[in-house]
């Protein structure tokens, strides 16, 4: 008697896994060449009418100036499982970078030719990426494909000499040692003054009045001055992450693409151009909705052309939060029937149409149109497009 096979085939729940792992060191001086010497530039001067050659000291020496100089561990999984429908990968670095390359900035009142490239701060980064996909088919003939794929990581300042310190965040009462090196550092508001009682109640802060934002008085001492600033977040994001879908059933196929980021705090160039006026500059239409007594649920201060409270000071007014997400690429295609490419001398015909740069989900504490542009100026979006084409093979 025989038996039968038709049992379904028994496939390992482990296509395959791989380990890697890596260690190494490397250098880094790309900040120019001759940046250790003292640096001469030579230009052309008017004098009494006719142009004579001149030269200008263009930086100081720095004899002991060093490579920048990183040392990376590395950790990385490679992995298919379930006869390959699911596939990824994970990495786990730990990195360490001394001596960083860095030009401090030099009060004009010292001179030209007074800046010096010199080794700054020391810092730590560690971080991980995250790749996973899933592909399948169903029984009727749909195809599809979805890989998403996340990554972290944040910088640590370990070390920092104190001829560089005045090139990074912070004062001599909060060190930036321990924090990023992409933190914002400044003062905290709390509203809007609403009555004068609130103002006479609240800490002494030079130009405060009804109408004027409120700062924290963080050190208790009954003011608001400079010792009052505070870490108020990171330009990096938390999380920055992506997704693909990919779909096709017979001659037609669809994609989506879309990517953002979570947990980051950036500056909002709107938020001041719709919060106040003077007389040199153009300002928003958010200025029409400012702070009066019968408008008092305003976030915007009450307008002035004085700045008497130093509001451009940097703040968490500026400063919100900046994550988001964009559904940056659209496409759907169809591949004419062979039958019907060959009559046309060709081995395959698709048309297409797709669009780029769709639509943005923001926080809504972020007024400019385009959150990724966040600590620029640049107050547009980038542009949304649409395309048709055609793919001929012959």
């Amino acid at each position: 008697m025989s038996q039968s096979n038709d049992a379904e085939p028994v496939y390992p729940a482990v296509n395959y896994l791989k380990i890697r792992a890596s260690y190494g060191q490397t250098g880094n001086t790309e900040i120019g060449s001759y940046q250790s010497l003292a640096t001469i530039g030579s230009g052309t001067t008017l004098l009494d009418g006719s142009r004579a050659g001149s030269s200008s000291i263009n930086g100081l020496a720095n004899p002991n100036l060093k490579w920048e100089s990183t040392t990376e561990t590395n950790i990385g999984l490679d992995f298919g499982l379930l006869s390959e429908k699911i596939t990824g990968s994970f990495d786990w670095f730990n990195r360490n970078t001394s001596n960083i390359l860095i030009q401090p900035p030099v009060a004009g009142a010292v001179g030209e030719g007074q800046l010096q490239f010199l080794n700054g701060a020391s810092k730590n980064t560690k971080g991980w990426e995250l790749l996973l996909g899933y592909h399948n088919k169903t029984s009727g003939g749909l195809g599809y494909s979805i890989t998403a794929n996340a990554s972290h990581w944040k910088d640590v300042i370990t070390q920092l000499p104190d001829n560089v310190r005045a090139a990074y965040p912070g004062d001599p009462n909060h060190s930036i040692i321990g924090h990023s090196q992409f933190s914002i550092f400044g003062y905290q508001t709390q509203g809007i003054f609403q009555t004068q009682q609130e103002v006479s109640a609240a800490p002494t802060q030079p130009g405060d009045g009804v109408g004027r934002i409120r700062y924290k008085d963080l050190n208790g001492d009954g003011k608001v001055d400079v010792l009052d600033q505070t870490w108020l977040g990171t330009t990096l994001p938390k999380l920055e992450y992506g997704i693909r879908i990919e779909l096709n059933y017979k001659n037609f196929d669809f994609s989506v693409f879309g990517s953002g980021v979570a947990g980051k705090t950036g500056f909002d160039p709107v938020k001041f151009m719709n919060s106040f006026i003077d007389t040199r500059n153009n300002y928003g239409p958010g200025v029409f909705d400012a702070w009066t007594a019968s408008n008092p649920t305003s976030k915007a201060p009450a307008l002035s052309i004085l700045n008497r409270n130093g509001e451009d000071r940097l703040s968490d007014f500026y400063y919100v939060n900046a994550s988001y997400f964009k559904i940056r690429n659209l496409q759907l295609g169809y591949n004419l029937p062979l039958s019907i490419a060959k009559v046309v001398k060709m081995d395959g015909l698709r048309v297409y149409v797709s669009g780029q740069n769709l639509v943005a989900f923001k926080h809504k504490e972020f007024y400019s149109k385009d959150p990724e542009r966040a600590g620029s100026f640049a107050l547009w979006p980038v542009p949304t497009s649409f395309t048709c084409g055609i793919n001929a093979n012959f």
